[in-house]
């Protein structure tokens, strides 16, 4: 079955490895990108992927040592699930019509209402849930 708007396996496992590392935000405890593989069932080459745009972005801080690893410095209330998507390469329209491109039959389409309330409504959900959100679940 095939899923409408549904989301990449990096970006699945992009949220999953923030997720963990939300975790440490206020602390002082640093987790490695092996140990968050193993719970999530995915190899540190992968997540060593898919941690750049995070660290890009500034939301992470490293450690190195035996204890090291990395920290969320960015307060989860403040990280959105469309911010997490928008890193993870994920921000995009349901159909192509919504998006820059233009669509030949767009002034007389009777589906492009429908698709922009879907669109809209998809977009006012990942603005309102935030990684705090998910981890006091």
């Amino acid at each position: 079955m095939a899923y409408l708007g549904q989301i990449s396996t990096k970006e699945h496992h992009g949220l999953q490895l923030i997720l963990q590392l939300a975790k440490t935000y206020g602390t002082k405890k640093s987790v490695s990108l092996r140990a968050i593989g193993g719970r999530e069932r995915v190899s540190a080459k992968y997540l060593e992927q898919l941690i750049v745009p995070f660290r890009k972005a500034k939301w992470l801080q490293s450690y190195r040592g035996r204890e090291g690893g990395y920290r969320m410095v960015k307060d989860p209330k403040t990280i959105s699930l469309k911010d997490v998507m928008a890193l993870m390469g994920g921000d995009r329209e349901l159909v192509s019509c919504l998006g820059n491109k233009r669509c030949l039959v767009e002034k007389f389409c009777p589906s492009k209402k429908a698709w922009q309330t879907i669109q809209d409504a998809l977009q006012n959900a990942l603005e309102s849930i935030h990684l705090s959100d998910l981890l006091s679940t």
